[in-house]
């Protein structure tokens, strides 16, 4: 901008803003000029060809506006909806949806558990096209059964057909629901169908929720809370009907704490230690099963018992097929008072101990006061019993025995250690037991044992020092073995063979002899039995074997025979199941042996696994020579060579 401009603006500005300003209008003289103006209506290159001009009059001769096909397009979706619309009102829809697909349940939304309940499905079809090969299925809950053969029931299924538009299926299905009181139980129902002209499978899904308002069994389960470790206690499990119908072919399964050791319980299992067959129960019946047993484990663990009652599988009757009812008990184990540990000829372990018939047993009871004070008159008491428990076999040490109660007492009075035990302090009993075969000829004592039952008792002040009971208990057991028994005899003139040569056998002639050995058995059953022996060198093996069916071999290298038996039953002694064997052996003595009794059979020894103790158990029996006094044809000096 110039100077002179600048000037002229500023007079401009003072002119408009001062008060003084004179009123002057300017007028301005507009003069018009008529000019020639070439306006070109398009663009132009400058350096465009006479080609490049006709091509683009060529494009815009042809060309289309933006807006103008939008217009275009909106008019043919418009025809073409209007077409579709016009079709679907004309001719029907043959659109299937999921959503025009109802199912619908009525049943009872409780329910007394046992008691039948009965579900009426409906399935509705609300399109406008046939569902063709509609598939029903039915999920019932864990603890459904069929109410014509009380049979598990977990699934229905079944195909009901085509539903036709607006056209509607009925189903009635009955069941058993059994389960715990106040527990929900859902029952899935599901369709799968297909449409014509489709391969595709449609689903459609409902949960129909069911109530136990009451269960058809009570269960529970009762014993102390607190135990000491290694202390045998009970749980009774108590099971009551509350069904108006019999319960049929019930089972109890037991599922068993870490630590746990059965002893025993009155009703006997099927076939381990954790399954009961309680069988039917009528209306209101009630049965009650007492587990005895043992927990180990440390102070202050929590110990979980488990209990299942239900129906026993068709299949197996020894696992349950539908389950009714479950239960559980938690036990804490506490840190005993005292120590109590029973020691059986030195033995202190916690498994069982074996013994044997007639032999002394030494048994030692050791204590210990775990408490931070003195347990005072402390007692122990020892319960003998078990089928090899003889009264006469019972010897104490100091205790005080009464027979006639099968117990042994130590107390204040027969050992004074037991007035006062002071804190970490402690000490020992002992008595002796033999064990002894109770058999008679009315009576037959199978797997017989021995159990040494100790309690102790005294009394501690407690924390508001108020003087207070303690006790403990322990046990020990005692099997005992069965008593297998290897006899044999030499036979000339009796016997399952003819013998031939001189009696009394004569040096550098040949001799023969029956050998018969016999195996006898008495309280437990045995299995894998043999008897090894051997021939001396002079004596030959002549290969007759009685029974023939007897497994008895013979090396010829080193002499040795070896008899398999296999089982052996028990008190088999002069029945039928006694096993015996006889074979024939011919001896050629020496000059050398004149006047000497020679071996036919060197030492036999008998062994066997005893089935109810698990300790292998033996036999000997010594040499037999050609003194055959069991024969009735010898005479004293038939024996010797001649």
């Amino acid at each position: 901008m110039s100077q002179e401009d600048k000037s002229r603006i500023d007079e401009l500005n003072k002119s408009l803003y001062s008060r003084n300003a004179p009123n002057v209008r300017s007028k301005r003289k507009l003069r018009w000029k008529e000019q020639d103006t070439d306006v070109q209506t398009d663009w132009k290159h400058p350096e465009e060809t006479l080609e490049d001009v006709e091509l683009n009059k060529h494009y815009k001769d042809n060309s289309m506006s933006f807006f103008t096909k939008i217009l275009i397009g909106s008019i043919i979706f418009f025809v073409i909806a209007l077409g579709i619309g016009a079709y679907l009102v004309l001719n029907g829809s043959n659109i299937v949806s999921a959503n025009n697909v109802d199912i619908t349940i009525n049943g009872p939304v409780s329910v007394a558990g046992g008691e039948p309940i009965s579900l009426d499905i409906e399935v509705i079809n609300q399109n406008n096209i046939t569902l063709n090969t509609v598939d029903l299925s039915v999920d019932f809950p864990i603890g459904t059964t069929d109410v014509e053969n009380n049979a598990e029931l977990k699934n229905f299924h079944e195909v009901i057909g085509d539903i036709s538009p607006g056209g509607v299926s009925k189903k009635t299905l009955e069941a058993v629901i059994y389960g715990e009181e106040n527990l929900k139980k859902e029952i899935k129902v599901s369709i799968e169908y297909r449409v014509k002209g489709s391969n595709a499978i449609f689903l459609k899904e409902k949960t129909f929720e069911v109530l136990i308002s009451s269960s058809p069994i009570t269960l529970s389960v009762s014993s102390f809370k607190e135990i000491n470790s290694g202390q045998e206690f009970e749980l009774a499990i108590a099971l009551n009907s509350n069904s108006k119908e019999v319960i049929r072919n019930i089972l109890l399964k037991a599922i068993y704490p870490f630590g746990w050791s059965y002893i025993s319980s009155d009703i006997k299992p099927v076939s381990d230690t954790t399954t009961w067959r309680i069988g039917d129960m009528p209306p209101g019946g009630k049965k009650t099963i007492k587990i005895k047993g043992k927990l180990e484990g440390q102070d202050d663990e929590v110990r979980v018992f488990r209990f299942l009652v239900g129906a026993w599988n068709p299949n197996n009757e020894k696992t349950i097929g539908t389950e009714y009812v479950s239960a559980i008990q938690e036990v804490s184990i506490k840190k005993p008072f005292m120590t109590v540990a029973v020691s059986l000829d030195g033995n202190s372990g916690a498994t069982d101990y074996v013994g044997s018939f007639d032999n002394p047993i030494k048994v030692e009871i050791s204590y210990f006061n775990n408490l931070q004070t003195s347990v005072l008159d402390g007692e122990i008491h020892v319960k003998l019993s078990g089928s090899a428990f003889d009264k006469a076999g019972v010897s104490p040490d100091q205790g005080l025995y009464k027979s006639s109660d099968n117990e042994i007492v130590w107390n204040s009075i027969t050992s004074g250690d037991l007035r006062d035990i002071g804190a970490g302090e402690g000490g020992r009993v002992s008595f002796s037991i033999t064990p002894r075969d109770q058999s008679t000829a009315l009576k037959v004592i199978t797997n017989p044992d021995l159990r040494v039952d100790v309690s102790v008792n005294g009394k501690r002040n407690s924390e508001s020092n108020v003087p207070e009971s303690i006790a403990l208990s322990t046990s020990r057991r005692v099997k005992v073995s069965s008593e297998i028994s290897l006899g044999g005899q030499v036979l000339r003139s009796v016997g399952p063979f003819p013998n031939t040569g001189p009696i009394p056998p004569r040096a550098e002639s040949e001799t023969t002899y029956t050998i018969t050995w016999t195996v006898d058995n008495t309280s437990s059953s045995v299995s894998g039995a043999t008897v090894e022996s051997s021939l001396p060198p002079y004596v030959k093996w002549l290969g007759k074997i009685d029974p023939s069916g007897e497994d008895i071999t013979y090396n010829n290298v080193d002499g040795q025979i070896r008899w398999n038996i296999g089982n052996v039953g028990t008190y088999t002694a002069g029945t039928g199941k006694r096993r015996q064997v006889s074979f024939q052996v011919g001896l050629t003595p020496s000059i050398t042996q004149k006047d000497q009794i020679p071996a036919l059979v060197n030492q036999s020894v008998l062994t066997a696994q005893d089935d109810f103790t698990r300790e292998i158990i033996k036999s000997n029996l010594g040499t037999l020579g050609t003194r055959f006094s069991t024969d009735p044809a010898f005479h004293d000096g038939d024996e010797k060579v001649n």
